[in-house]
């Protein structure tokens, strides 16, 4: 049976350590500047300027966006839970270097396979939906060895999920903001 094609972001599963996930999470501003929606599962980076953003897949990723904090003045943020471009807002992001995450791969050009396993991708930035409030960032397929924001730890094991088209994978931020020694 095929993959069901239905990113939604990255949804964290676990930890690294094998240590109980319990919420590295930080709230952060989103200025008027931000261009795009920011949806629960997208990938965040950090701004020169301190607030932060959806990455894009040249930046080193802060987290992922684990809600968006409710603003009665904004509907979007009520129900589905996204802060809409250009609205100033806050959002909890996991900053857990250690954290994992479920990802659907893009199977745009060849699929991952098991020998993907440990090694390095990007994000793959999509659109998220704004009636359900879905992200969807994904796995970018097409650069498996050669981008740099995510490893690759495991294939989900899951009864509905197999290798192919937008199978699902466990990734931990490979390009994490508070590790190493490099800044914005």
């Amino acid at each position: 049976m095929a993959n069901i094609d239905r990113p939604n972001g990255a949804v964290l599963v676990g930890n690294i350590t094998g240590a109980p996930v319990n919420g590295k999470m930080r709230k952060y501003n989103v200025d008027v500047s931000n261009a795009v929606a920011i949806f629960p599962g997208d990938f965040i980076s950090l701004e020169a300027d301190g607030n932060v953003k959806a990455s894009t897949t040249s930046d080193r990723i802060l987290g992922v966006c684990m809600g968006v904090n409710v603003d009665m003045d904004v509907s979007a943020t009520e129900h589905p839970g996204y802060l809409p471009a250009t609205t100033v807002g806050t959002i909890l992001v996991n900053v857990d270097p250690n954290s994992l995450y479920e990802v659907q791969e893009d199977s745009v050009g060849s699929n991952l396979a098991l020998d993907s396993i440990g090694n390095l991708a990007d994000v793959a930035v999509g659109s998220g939906n704004t009636a359900t409030g879905t992200s969807a960032h994904e796995i970018d397929s097409s650069d498996i060895g050669v981008g740099a924001q995510l490893k690759i730890v495991d294939l989900v094991d899951k009864a509905d999920n197999a290798l192919g088209a937008n199978a699902k994978w466990i990734v931990k931020i490979n390009e994490a903001h508070f590790v190493g020694e490099t800044g914005i």
